[in-house]
């Protein structure tokens, strides 16, 4: 007899033995009553360190669809009646698996009865209130229930109910039918009073003016390619990106059509998602309340901006684009190497946006004050020329009820780094966005004559400002240093607000490298996570408005899920939270176009009109594009992804929630927020010992804007 030596009996082992591996099937789901052709999404995974090689569809053993690579989406046309279908993945290492989902196919003439069920927000804390929305269709009864002995009837189109469980509560909607019944399910999990106790430092950092396609779009190839797409509970989380998506396209005013396209240039041109941008962003033609939602408005606007700027040479920057293809650019880990790694190590969402269709400084303002800007869609600034607003914020709030609270800012207005000697007098005055509300006067104001200092102020020499040209409180606004100094001491504050500035906030600018803020936003995430202050804060961090690029998500409601994948559906729409703040609507001024306290539009803004969406919705009528995000802490739930819509004003409110009560709002847009919860495990402290995160790319050799791609 022969024997086989030990590498050769190994190497037959190894192709015998299929590598572990996953198919998980979003849609259809086993069991279910469906209409042909029958909608099939599903990925898999594989411990094979070459990969997933194929997927493939098998109707009743026979295989009838294939598809390379670790993801189908698809539609298959079945026969009526009982179907028994597979999906199955082939490794490259010779292995495969598979998952069986058996259907009934409603028979030629019939209609299916289906039905939906949706929970918003879908984690409260106890004593709060979640509404759970159900659709249904050709039902003739549709009833809720909820595993805590609740039951609701319901119209046979569905409806929605206000829930307050007092315990994790799963609700289901059946729906019954002249052909078929259907059925659906949803989860509301209740938290615990002071389940956020563990949390004693909220730390909130906003860069500038990029949209989560243009950063995390193609964020699912890096999460599957490096297995972080997984999370502790076994679930796979993929975002709601363009890696699918990528034959998109926005075309120009000469009526070329440019599709997305991976960027080569660190700096890029700017453009604008100003009032006016955004909603021709979204709808480039049309404004009105009954607009289709086109998402065709992005290089029409990078054209006209680029322009603009090269006819009257004013602009910051060389702008080169005047064809405006770069709206349609997106990153990946190439140069966002540090961003990707903690996107997916930590937790983020995919339906986080800004809260207001403006620019910058609304939003900035918008976010600190929970949603309101009393009115005004431009810069109370530089655009209308208004004094300090009176305006409430969350640092007010926090003072009335004696918490601890710091801003920590990068620059000052004269464009000097923080706490160094540079300029002079008001060029020396820290730029914060509390500096365009009266309450920073208690904090921060400037001292020309050098009379004593008021209250809890001090001359300014305290933040590095020889000049003594202002009176601080460095215990409330501090330069960005003095963040490094406190996260080693574990002397945060209960809630941190960091401002960018400068040439660090990744603002487009045809000489403004992404990978320089991206370094300088390391360095305070990795201070964070080497410091005492690491095992009992939330460090959040995201950018302040989507700025010009392109976005595939809507950002209006009943509109927010148009272009998604429907392999991550259900996922509730924006409706819940794109509410107006208060009773400050969008309005024109009564003498023509100068600004008063509350109305500022322009005679071709949205809203100026009767018919346009914010003339008839206000505020509530479109929220600002999706950005991108990072959940940074110990309780973050590893490689998660958030589905849940909000805006920057849900921070506002997990401060609010935490440190003064679950009552607390500013307005009834942070009111409507969710409370985040759904992001952290405070049990298991998943991330007690953090991971250890690559050192940024650092080639700004590749800052080159004429030389953008494809």
């Amino acid at each position: 007899m022969k024997f086989l030596s030990s590498s050769v009996l190994l190497a037959l082992l190894a192709l015998a033995i299929p590598a572990f591996a996953t198919v998980n099937v979003s849609t259809p789901s086993a069991g279910t009553t469906v209409t042909s052709p029958v909608a099939y999404a599903a990925t898999a995974t594989t411990a094979c360190a070459t990969g997933v090689g194929a997927m493939g569809i098998y109707v009743n053993n026979k295989l009838i669809y294939t598809v390379s690579g670790a993801k189908l989406n698809t539609q298959i046309s079945l026969a009526a009646g009982p179907e028994h279908t597979v999906v199955q993945e082939w490794d490259h290492c010779g292995g495969s698996t598979f998952t069986t989902i058996n259907l009934t196919v409603q028979g030629s003439g019939t209609t299916a009865t289906t039905v939906n069920v949706t929970a918003n927000p879908g984690s409260i804390s106890a004593g709060g209130s979640s509404t759970v929305t159900v659709t249904a269709s050709n039902a003739t009864q549709v009833t809720l229930t909820g595993s805590d002995g609740t039951s609701y009837s319901l119209a046979t189109t569905g409806g929605s109910v206000t829930v307050s469980p007092s315990a994790t509560t799963t609700y289901t909607a059946d729906a019954t039918g002249s052909s078929n019944n259907a059925t659906s399910s949803t989860t509301v999990s209740v938290a615990a009073p002071g389940a956020t106790s563990p949390v004693n430092h909220v730390v909130f950092m906003l860069q500038e003016n990029r949209t989560f396609d243009n950063y995390f779009g193609v964020l699912n190839l890096y999460r599957r390619a490096n297995g972080l797409n997984t999370g502790d509970d076994g679930r796979v989380y993929d975002v709601d990106g363009i890696d699918d998506k990528l034959n998109l396209s926005n075309k120009n005013d000469e009526g070329v059509t440019f599709p997305l396209f991976k960027l080569r240039s660190t700096c890029i041109d700017d453009a604008s998602s100003a009032w006016l941008e955004s909603y021709g962003n979204v709808n480039r033609y049309n404004f009105q309340s009954t607009r289709p939602i086109l998402m065709d408005g992005f290089v029409h606007t990078a054209e006209g901006l680029a322009k603009s700027c090269a006819a009257s040479g004013v602009c910051h920057g060389a702008y080169t684009d005047t064809a405006g293809q770069r709206a349609m650019g997106y990153y990946d880990q190439g140069f966002l190497n540090y961003y990707y790694y903690m996107a997916s190590q930590f937790a983020l969402s995919d339906r986080w946006f800004s809260p207001i269709a403006s620019k910058s400084t609304p939003n900035r303002i918008a976010t600190i004050t929970g949603g309101t800007t009393q009115g005004l869609v431009f810069d109370p600034g530089s655009d209308d020329h208004l004094g300090k607003r009176t305006l409430p914020s969350i640092f007010e709030e926090l003072d009335n009820a004696k918490v601890s609270w710091k801003i920590y800012y990068t620059v000052t207005q004269g464009s000097c780094i923080g706490g160094t000697a540079c300029g002079s007098g008001a060029g020396n005055f820290p730029s914060t966005t509390l500096g365009y509300l009266n309450f920073s006067s208690k904090y921060v104001y400037l001292n020309p004559l050098h009379a004593a200092c008021t209250g809890t102020t001090r001359p300014s020499s305290a933040v590095g400002d020889p000049s003594n040209s202002l009176c601080i409180d460095p215990n409330h606004i501090a330069p960005l240093s003095t963040y490094f100094t406190d996260v080693a001491n574990g002397s945060l504050p209960s809630f941190s607000y960091i401002e960018s500035g400068s040439k660090d906030d990744e603002h487009p600018g045809s000489t403004e490298s992404i990978l320089t803020g991206q370094s300088a936003v390391a360095k305070i995430m990795n201070a964070f996570m080497v410091s005492p202050s690491w095992n009992d804060s939330v460090f959040f961090f995201s950018y302040d408005e989507g700025g010009g690029p392109y976005d595939h998500v809507p950002p209006v409601p009943g509109h927010s899920n148009d272009k998604t994948s429907a392999a991550l559906l259900p996922i509730p729409d924006i409706s819940a939270i794109a509410v107006n703040p208060d009773g400050y609507l969008p309005c024109l001024p009564p003498a023509g176009t100068t600004a008063t306290s509350h109305c500022d539009l322009r005679p071709s803004s949205p809203g100026a009109h009767s018919g346009d969406a914010a003339a008839t919705k206000g505020f509530a009528a479109q929220l600002g594009f999706r950005v991108p995000n990072i959940v940074l802490s110990p309780f973050t739930r590893r490689h998660y992804v958030s589905h849940v819509p909000m805006d920057h004003t849900a921070v506002m409110k997990f401060v609010e929630n935490r440190f003064i009560g679950g009552s607390a709002h500013l307005t009834a847009r942070d009111a409507a927020q969710p409370n985040l919860l759904d992001f952290f495990d405070f049990n298991a402290k998943p991330w007690a010992t953090p991971p250890a995160p690559p050192t940024p790319v650092s080639n700004n050799s590749a800052c080159t804007p004429t030389n953008m791609g494809p």
